[in-house]
């Protein structure tokens, strides 16, 4: 989840606990203990490469965090008044497992069991953002204010109310894109369901802005079994609940999305393309420590091939964030071939 969100839920964990001898500094140890691992973000200054490889990775793993906790606790207890180790150590503790424990929430992958594995594991819940889930976390916080526990409690039941809610419609969106699947004569390997932004409708003033998918989804049909593909007029996305969800399915040749609707099961085709590794010429690139890196990060990679005169541009994206508001797609590889020449590696968004 985005940083904000982290620190707003480690003071709401804060506000939870009584800490009348710890004061401040029992706060400020879950706070920074919540937003701590996201500090792993400086790998952004080495480039993309190591931004994707690094985030999420050592510093939001459950040996990472126990060493960090650790550190936090020795540095208030060395600098500040209160000095119980113990208690600093676990309120720290407590708010950098709150962090891990909200970005599993999501799907872009948290590498938990590093150093020993670079598992990314997801739920696919929440999307990145979720104003529903923020707005909890401030409305517990104002009403806490006044140093009331109980209400600061309430408020986290309702958080896991609410991930309890969008565990249920993620099962259903799960159903809903198999059964469609199944019912077109789809092979299926796998299914997933990942949050997507809830539409909302802007007018026709608006209509004309794209959104990235639609983009460039008719140029990867080409070739491939038809799926109708509608047009949205004048909708628009909004980080605001687990109400709209994306559908994949793997068929051992392509990758399916749908925009699924977890109440009624309605499943509405939108892409159907190549999957990325099987692409030959992508083969023939597996061993380029970028293309490796970028491959293992995506889960649902898929690869564009253009040509400008003697070369061939290689473009790879993952359909997890086809679908943000312009022209750009994020987490975007792309690979440039020429005869006698070496290939040129570009990252970018």
């Amino acid at each position: 989840m985005d940083t904000v969100t982290h620190g707003l839920t480690g003071w709401l964990i804060a506000r939870s606990v009584p800490s009348e001898k710890g004061g401040k500094a029992a706060t400020a140890a879950v706070v920074l203990g919540s937003v701590l691992p996201d500090a792993d973000h400086v790998a952004s200054l080495l480039g993309s490469d190591a931004a994707i490889r690094f985030h999420r990775g050592i510093s939001h793993s459950f040996a990472g965090i126990a060493v960090s906790s650790l550190l936090v606790a020795l540095l208030f207890y060395r600098f500040g008044k209160w000095k119980d180790l113990k208690k600093l150590y676990l309120l720290s503790l407590a708010g950098e497992l709150s962090h891990v424990a909200l970005d599993l929430l999501t799907s872009y992958g948290t590498q938990i069991f590093q150093p020993f594995s670079d598992a990314r594991v997801s739920f696919d819940l929440l999307f990145i953002v979720d104003l529903v889930f923020t707005g909890i976390v401030l409305a517990g916080i104002v009403l806490s204010r006044s140093h009331r526990p109980v209400r600061a409690r309430a408020a986290l039941a309702a958080l896991t109310l609410y991930v309890g809610l969008a565990t249920v419609l993620h099962v259903r969106a799960e159903d809903a894109v198999r059964t469609a699947a199944e019912r077109s004569g789809v092979h299926v390997v796998s299914v997933a369901a990942l949050p997507r932004l809830t539409e909302i409708d802007v007018g026709k003033r608006l209509a004309s802005i794209p959104l990235a998918a639609e983009a460039w989804a008719g140029d990867e049909l080409k070739g491939l079994p038809k799926l109708p593909i509608p047009d949205r007029p004048g909708r628009y996305p909004l980080p605001a609940g687990p109400l709209s969800w994306n559908g994949f399915v793997d068929d051992g040749r392509t990758y399916l999305r749908a925009d699924v609707d977890p109440f009624t099961g309605r499943v509405v085709w939108k892409q159907r393309v190549p999957r990325g590794r099987d692409v030959p010429e992508v083969k023939a690139l597996e061993n380029l420590p970028d293309v490796r890196t970028y491959l293992w990060f995506a889960r649902f990679p898929v690869v564009q091939t253009s040509h400008a005169g003697p070369e061939t541009i290689l473009t790879f994206s993952d359909l997890r964030f086809g679908e943000l508001p312009g022209r750009r797609r994020p987490f975007l590889l792309k690979v440039t071939q020429e005869p006698g020449r070496s290939p040129q590696v570009h990252w970018g968004t």
